[in-house]
């Protein structure tokens, strides 16, 4: 007969489980967490099955060698067939109950007493057989306490089962005793030491089982909290999912309507204005970006994705963004890095490691220098952030680390950010597995720095730098399920030059782009209906309605989206999309474009 009996109690929840906790005294818990409990014991009883066999089997052979060796011989015949005849049901039942899930665990528990008592009884006819022959060797009861240990100790079994068997065994010596006509005394001495043993047996079995119980249900507990850790991971995940696009959605199509309307405003106070909504655009995608950081690093939501890469153009143009920020400030930032040196890093976690370090340094260091140094260390680069600043205290150096911690802006004001950075830093590292140091004194500045394994150096072509924008020339394919967002994007491209045939939805685009021939595609990753962004892509091109460049705007920074990006030949742009990324991807894109006769 084969049995269901679950291997955890999957059913109970955590306040269920708590109130098992008070009641496991008299060894029973309540419903399907029984069920589960007893499952369990049999699962360990079925671990010891080498152990129980082995010891049963040696122990039998030892005792019919003696009884061969002492006994006379025809006595010895009878105990050696008593106890042939209890090793075959004893190794039948080990084999019939030892199998969870075939055997349910109550029978399981059944045979197994059986077999002890079937053990027990074995040992008590061979006494009882010696005695009445009146065989010269004195025969004691000792080896009943073998069998009562092997019950209470060796098989596992539930303490009922086992103080049961062992009285059971107690009992039919002092019976046998009786009816064989030993004396008196002799019988109330071994019933004494037997029962004393019996009880003992009993206390210890049923403190076993007792803190058994206990584990158990402490067992069931963590269990219960992982899975709800796990949902609630998994609730964290499509929360930041959804707030990711959501959040990143407006911001998108504020930082596209600026840059048009920065394009159209020449000078003034009216310029002045844009390029303050500028800044504080930026500053809110900043935050942002914190935030949705430090959430995504705290559920576990980024795995690197480590590349080799030349290290001294990179921290150009990273720098390069920060220059007008620093410049305004008063600040001038310097790299000091050899030309030909190559990290082995995840670009996009190196990148918000370095800005945040960058960005600590130019808000709150009071600096007017800030340099990135890189030096070679056997196979690791250390990189370093230097500023002259104002320093920290030893008490402030590991405060700094932890979240919201601004130590020089108690007016909490928003243009020194929302103090997110360097606790982010630390998670980077952490998930990076870089080792990492700080050193400051008050009023000498501070040094921030991190080891990165050293990458392999490659040629790169140098790319032209344009200081005029040239009109761009083509007919653009936009997807774009938010009006807001489509208005700006189509906005700004067409003062960019191109024609934009722009589509709210996948079915508009696939109807749309029948007759249309279109030089690029643009398409934002959700889309109202059944298909993405990517799968109209996708769609388009299997029935031949497009087959030149495409991009793919989205706030989703999953990796399985980026794999499946990359291997769709699609290029990716993340929310929000700054205007010249955007700008700079459409004229890759047209430049890739086949030209339409």
């Amino acid at each position: 007969m084969t049995s269901s009996t679950p291997s955890a109690a999957v059913g109970i929840d955590e306040p269920a489980l708590l109130a098992q906790q008070r009641g496991f005294a008299r060894l029973r818990f309540s419903g399907p967490l029984e069920q589960a409990f007893q499952h369990y014991l049999h699962v360990k009883m079925a671990g010891r099955v080498v152990v129980v066999a082995a010891s049963s089997i040696l122990f039998m052979l030892l005792f019919m060698w003696l009884d061969h060796l002492y006994l006379p011989p025809e006595v010895a015949r009878y105990t050696l067939s008593i106890r042939a005849v209890a090793l075959l049901v004893v190794c039948f039942s080990i084999w019939y109950a030892n199998r969870p899930g075939r055997v349910r665990p109550a029978r399981a528990f059944a045979v197994s007493t059986l077999a002890y008592c079937c053990s027990g009884l074995m040992v008590v006819m061979v006494i009882t057989v010696a005695r009445l022959a009146d065989v010269p060797v004195r025969v004691t009861h000792d080896g009943l306490y073998l069998v009562l240990l092997s019950g209470f100790f060796l098989l596992a079994l539930p303490m009922r089962h086992a103080v049961i068997g062992s009285w059971v065994i107690v009992l039919s010596y002092l019976a046998a005793a009786q009816l064989s006509g030993s004396e008196p005394a002799r019988v109330i001495s071994d019933g004494v030491f037997l029962s004393n043993f019996a009880l003992m047996g009993s206390l210890g079995a049923y403190i076993y089982e007792y803190m058994q119980r206990q584990g158990y249900v402490t067992e069931q507990l963590l269990e219960a909290a992982r899975r709800r850790a796990e949902r609630e991971s998994q609730s964290k995940t499509h929360f930041l999912a959804t707030a990711s696009h959501d959040l990143r959605q407006p911001l998108h199509a504020m930082s596209l309507f600026i840059q048009h309307l920065q394009d159209q405003v020449l000078e003034g106070e009216a310029r002045r204005t844009v390029e303050r909504l500028t800044d504080s655009t930026q500053l809110l995608q900043a935050m942002l970006n914190s935030l949705l950081d430090i959430s995504r690093l705290s559920v576990g939501m980024v795995r690197p994705q480590t590349r080799s890469f030349n290290l001294l153009p990179w921290l150009e143009r990273l720098v390069a963004s920060l220059e007008t920020y620093a410049r305004r400030r008063g600040i001038r930032l310097e790299i000091d890095c050899l030309p030909h040196l190559a990290v082995q890093s995840d670009p996009l976690l190196l990148e918000r490691l370095l800005r945040n370090y960058l960005n600590n340094a130019l808000i709150h260091a009071e600096a007017s220098l800030v340099r990135i140094e890189v030096v070679q260390v056997d196979e690791r680069l250390r990189i370093a952030v230097i500023d002259n600043g104002c320093g920290l205290a030893d008490a402030d150096q590991e405060r700094i680390f932890e979240e919201f911690t601004q130590l020089r802006n108690p007016a909490r004001t928003l243009d020194k950010g929302v103090g997110l950075g360097l606790s982010i830093c630390r998670q980077i590292l952490h998930l990076l597995a870089y080792p990492s140091g700080l050193w400051s004194r008050v009023g000498e500045g501070a040094r921030f720095w991190f080891e990165a394994p050293v990458g392999e150096w490659q040629m790169e072509p140098q790319e032209p730098v344009s200081v005029v924008m040239p009109q761009l020339r083509g007919q653009v394919a936009l997807i774009e399920n938010d009006r807001v967002s489509r208005e700006a994007m189509q906005a700004l491209l067409s003062s960019w030059g191109c024609i934009v045939w722009a589509f709210a939805s996948a079915d508009e685009a696939l109807a749309g782009l029948r007759t249309v021939a279109v030089d690029i595609l643009l398409s934002d990753y959700r889309l109202e209906g059944e298909l993405n962004g990517l799968e109209l892509i996708r769609q388009l091109r299997e029935h031949g309605y497009y087959a030149g460049p495409a991009a793919l705007v989205t706030a989703d920074t999953s990796e399985e989206l980026t794999e499946a990006v990359r291997l769709a030949d699609v290029q990716l742009l993340y929310k929000p999309v700054l205007p010249a990324r955007l700008r700079r991807t459409v004229q890759q894109l047209l430049a890739q474009a086949p030209v339409h006769s």
